[in-house]
């Protein structure tokens, strides 16, 4: 920087100048990634926990009626912001949809075909499947995909690669 007092405007070079962006966009590229995938894991964790609330609200539907059901209306939750299918087995939302398939395969399941491309399924007990537990599904069923490492990130390990019925192609990871 120049005096001001001899009559010389101060400024800065375009080195300087140059040195500042580029530490800028170092930083940005350390911290974009960190970023992204706290955004996924927060909008994965939302909906492992809507995928939770509906797995108890069959669980308490079981203790009164002796079985599962795949209607959403007669669980003892409402799920808003969704649209409920004609059969009543789905509840589709902005985002993505989640599904009660209990009696050809005894789980609740949602996924987020929006901006994760990745799915929670819970296993009822008492049910098809009941030793299955929980997975994580990546759905575009690519093994070096960050839905795939985010569904190891979440704990879960690799089971399958196939069809995760109704949602499509995926690889499935257990907890």
């Amino acid at each position: 920087m120049k005096n001001t007092m001899s009559g010389n405007l101060g400024g800065f070079t375009l080195i300087e100048l140059l040195v500042v962006v580029l530490i800028i966009g170092i930083l940005a590229s350390v911290a974009l990634p960190q970023y992204e995938n706290s955004v996924m894991k927060s909008r994965y964790s939302t909906m492992m926990n809507l995928t939770k609330s509906l797995a108890e609200a069959e669980r308490v539907y079981y203790l009164a009626n002796g079985e599962y059901t795949n209607d959403f209306e007669a669980l003892a939750v409402e799920p808003s912001g969704c649209t409920l299918s004609e059969d009543k087995t789905t509840c589709t939302y902005s985002w993505g949809r989640c599904v009660l398939d209990v009696f050809s395969n005894g789980r609740v399941g949602c996924a987020n075909i929006t901006s994760l491309q990745s799915g929670y399924v819970q296993y009822l007990e008492n049910a098809p499947y009941a030793d299955w537990g929980r997975a994580c599904w990546d759905l575009t069923n690519d093994a070096s995909s960050k839905y795939s490492k985010l569904c190891e990130q979440m704990g879960a390990s690799f089971y399958a690669s196939g069809t995760c019925t109704g949602f499509g192609p995926c690889r499935s990871y257990r907890f």
